[in-house]
């Protein structure tokens, strides 16, 4: 820190000290904002002697930096901001940035790095051709300099003859006015303007915080390349601290990528680019994310900040800032629902543009959109009332739902209900169970995991009371998956069988809820065994047979896999079966005739005729959906 008359003189290498600590300039990193000088320091804790790198800002006492602790004061401890480290206003204060007064000083730089960096050995006439080469530089710099010097003289002559005729137009003018002449001449408007760095005193307010990491930067952060995801994520984070600040009555009008760090949540070290609502400015502002009508004097309006965010939405997609064309307007990549959001934020017109709020939700929405994987589901099925005198009616049913839903998630249900009671109560039964499911409206606010299973074992509470309403001394088993996206969800009561066959494995996703399945569970035979035990069709849970169900009666997926959902995966196979088709088809087969088909409803095929071939003593019927999950890139 040097002083002359207690002028504070602020450079490259300097100290100074703030409060409790004490600065070291590294570096000068430029005038970012109109009236704000920013520095890297080195600063210490004069208490704790740690050393750490921070952002010092220099301004006007009645700028920027007074406006910025103003919303701070509002905004209190917001977690999107981090905190002011150390404050001070200075008296005096002279900023010498780094610059070099003319360019001989930078080639007398060079001749001695040149000088320096060759050895001491080496052939001295090498050093007087680098010279003679620095000289010649040298005087081909002085030539431009003098040729510039040249056309701004001429420049100013030419201005100067403007004005002394446009003076003489005036006088003109006013003569033949002052003698009752009409005259063409017409006075232009004029405006007075205010240099955007016309702060000439010298009293300023200095403030630290911790400097942002370059690594984890916005301005980082945009050289790379990320998913479409990833950038809406982040711009909608943008868009919620903009609407925020709105809240309060600010808005957010610019971005300094270099002053935002990638956090949870992002951090905005700086916050000059932010004014009150309404709020007239006296000149125009320049920025690389400001909305045009802000190249002259404008009250601040949100309007203002949605051009700011679709800015920022239109670097991350297409690597570069726009570049506004006053004939054919700005070039944006066709991309659905994001090319629309483009040509309405980046709007000339500030009225057609979005409102903040409606941006924000357009945002979280597209986001989902992006994020939601595209699935394409292969279903196939075949029932069949099987061989035995005793079953002449086909006690199964079975379904298949799907339908689009909220316009961002694919739904497919599928289900197998294996009726009994005999005669036509098992039948009756069972197409209840299904009926229900398939009729069954959907909310239109389910939207955590939790709120899916509820809907879902609430379905299947539905499903029983139908049944017990309608039938007497009938029941029926149910078997029910729910795909959203690429999650997996089952409802399961009784001895039907939910599989997923993937990549070579077959596993069971439900439990069977029969008297053997507990004697196996127990040791007390083994699952061979239970293949021919005489009591195999008692089940201990069916629909239909109890008015209320009990809590914990349906079983959902925390049974086997302990979550309530299953991700899936591309050429995942979900195979539903009635009791008739798993009593005859081992595992092993399952995967031999599936990893082996032509196509799905073929394999569901051979294995029905399997069934068929050795003896189908009971009802049989096999759901099979296959999904295929797509790339979403070109959405």
């Amino acid at each position: 820190m040097k002083n002359t008359e207690s002028q504070l003189i602020i450079q490259e290498k300097e100290c100074l000290e703030i409060e409790n600590f004490t600065l070291e300039i590294v570096s000068y990193l430029g005038l970012l904002t109109s009236d704000v000088h920013y520095f890297k320091v080195n600063f210490k804790n004069n208490e704790h002697q740690d050393h750490k790198f921070g952002l010092l800002r220099v301004g006007s006492i009645n700028g920027s930096l007074k406006r910025e602790l103003e919303l701070r004061e509002i905004l209190k401890d917001y977690q999107m901001i981090p905190h002011i480290l150390a404050q001070n206003i200075e008296k005096s204060v002279i900023i010498n940035p780094p610059f070099l007064e003319n360019k001989q000083d930078i080639n007398e730089s060079k001749t001695e790095l040149i000088t320096e960096d060759l050895p001491e050995n080496s052939n001295k006439f090498e050093k007087i051709e680098n010279e003679i080469t620095l000289i010649e530089e040298t005087e081909e710099i002085k030539h431009e300099l003098t040729l510039e010097t040249e056309k701004i003289e001429e420049t100013l002559l030419e201005n100067q003859e403007d004005l002394l005729e446009n003076n003489n137009n005036e006088i003109m003018a006013e003569i033949k006015v002052e003698n009752g002449e009409k005259t063409d001449y017409l006075e232009e408007e004029t405006y007075p303007e205010e240099d955007i760095t016309n702060d000439t005193s010298t009293e300023k307010l200095l403030l630290l915080t911790d400097f942002p990491d370059e690594e984890t930067s916005l301005a980082t952060w945009l050289k790379q390349e990320h998913s479409s995801e990833e950038y809406l994520a982040i711009t909608t984070q943008i868009c919620q601290f903009f609407n925020y600040l709105y809240q309060k009555d600010w808005c957010y009008i610019n971005l300094i990528p270099e002053l935002i760090t990638i956090s949870k949540p992002l951090k905005f070290y700086d916050l000059t680019s932010a004014y009150s609502l309404n709020i007239s400015l006296t000149s125009g502002l320049i920025g690389s994310y400001i909305a045009p009508e802000l190249s002259s004097s404008q009250g601040v309006n949100e309007l203002m900040s949605s051009y700011t965010i679709g800015t920022f939405l239109y670097q991350c997609f297409h690597q570069k800032l726009p570049l506004i064309d006053p004939i054919m307007g700005i070039e944006i990549n066709p991309i659905p629902r994001l090319y629309q959001m483009l040509k309405i934020s980046l709007s000339p017109v500030a009225e057609e543009r979005f409102t903040l709020a409606q941006f924000l939700s357009l945002l979280v929405e597209t986001r989902k959109s992006f994020n939601n994987i595209n699935i394409n589901w292969n279903i196939a099925s075949k029932s069949t009332v099987g061989l035995s005198p005793y079953r002449l009616q086909n006690e199964d049913n079975y379904g298949i739902r799907q339908e689009q839903f909220c316009n961002l998630q694919n739904l497919i249900m599928g289900i197998v209900a294996d009726g009994m009671g005999g005669m036509a109560k098992g039948e009756i039964a069972s197409k209840i169970a299904v009926e229900t499911a398939l009729k069954e409206p959907i909310p239109d606010n389910l939207i955590k995991d939790e709120d899916w299973n509820n809907w879902l074992i609430n379905l299947v509470e539905k499903a029983n009371q139908n049944i017990t309403k309608n039938v007497q001394n009938g029941g029926t088993t149910l078997s029910l998956v729910l795909g959203i996206n690429d999650k997996l969800m089952i409802a399961h009561v009784g001895d039907s069988r939910i599989y997923l066959l993937r990549e070579n494995e077959l596993k069971q996703l439900s439990e069977d809820h029969s008297y053997v399945a507990i004697l196996v569970a127990s040791g007390q035979i083994t699952q061979e065994e239970s293949l021919s035990h005489p009591d195999r069709n008692i089940l201990t849970k069916s629909l239909g047979t109890k008015n209320r169900l009990s809590q914990g009666y349906v079983q959902n997926l925390t049974r086997t896999i302990e979550n309530l959902f299953l991700t899936l995966k591309n050429d995942d196979i979900l195979l539903l079966c009635s009791d008739g088709v798993w009593d005859l088809i081992p595992n092993n087969e399952f995967i031999e005739i599936f990893n082996n088909c032509e196509n799905l409803q073929g394999g569901v095929d051979e294995t029905i005729n399997k069934i068929i071939e050795r003896g189908a003593g009971d009802n049989a019927t096999l759901v099979a959906l296959k999904c295929q999950i797509l790339s979403n890139k070109n959405l």
